[in-house]
């Protein structure tokens, strides 16, 4: 058994190729379903929780928190107590994952489970990236992303990931020894990316 993770670069493919990979090995996928077991662990709505991942504004927005008791939020705003803290989230994010890794033969695509299972034998860490001009046009094209509004989106998504990636990890999140194969899609198809995927998940032994 094993497990396979996908750290990419918006509009590098990565879904597309975890999808791809767990469909050759016979594995589980999972991506954004993850935010649905984290939100049922943190008692918030999975609105909650794109928020926090999407504006930096929650640092500012958890310092309520601590003003008020958990009790008198949940009272006042319903159990979606719309703030969520950057230690529970991850405390979740890691149990989630670390607990599913246990089960093996499974593909996640982002939410930092390369970090989290950095340790874990048996679990092989890819991860996708190419250039701005590469990504630009897969977004147009796979993302449906309008060309006068490609390069912001890029920009924007970039230093969201960077921020929710230095928060939940720290530094060293992206250290390039953390995985076993960083691909450049501007310059390897994707059907030769699944190939040199699969060697290395299937050299384990």
């Amino acid at each position: 058994m094993a497990v396979i993770t996908i750290s990419r670069e918006f509009a590098s493919g990565g879904r597309k190729l975890g999808r791809r990979l767990a469909k050759r090995l016979n594995y589980d996928y999972v991506d954004k379903s993850l935010f649905q077991k984290i939100a049922e662990d943190l008692h918030v709505s999975e609105k909650t929780l794109w928020s926090f991942e999407d504006s930096r504004m929650y640092r500012v927005a958890n310092l309520f928190s601590h003003l008020f008791s958990k009790d008198y939020i949940e009272r006042i705003v319903g159990y979606d107590k719309t703030v969520v803290e950057e230690r529970e989230y991850q405390d979740a994010l890691r149990h989630l994952v670390l607990g599913m890794a246990e089960k093996g033969d499974l593909v996640i695509v982002g939410r930092a489970a390369h970090f989290f299972l950095k340790d874990t034998p048996n679990c092989y860490r890819f991860r996708l990236v190419a250039s701005t001009n590469w990504r630009i046009k897969y977004a147009i094209a796979q993302h449906g992303v309008r060309s006068s509004e490609a390069e912001r989106i890029l920009e924007e998504r970039e230093k969201k990931r960077m921020w929710f990636y230095r928060s939940i990890c720290g530094e060293g999140f992206d250290d390039p020894r953390l995985f076993h194969l960083t691909l450049n899609r501007g310059l390897i198809p994707f059907e030769t990316a699944v190939e040199l995927c699969l060697m290395a998940v299937n050299s384990r032994d």
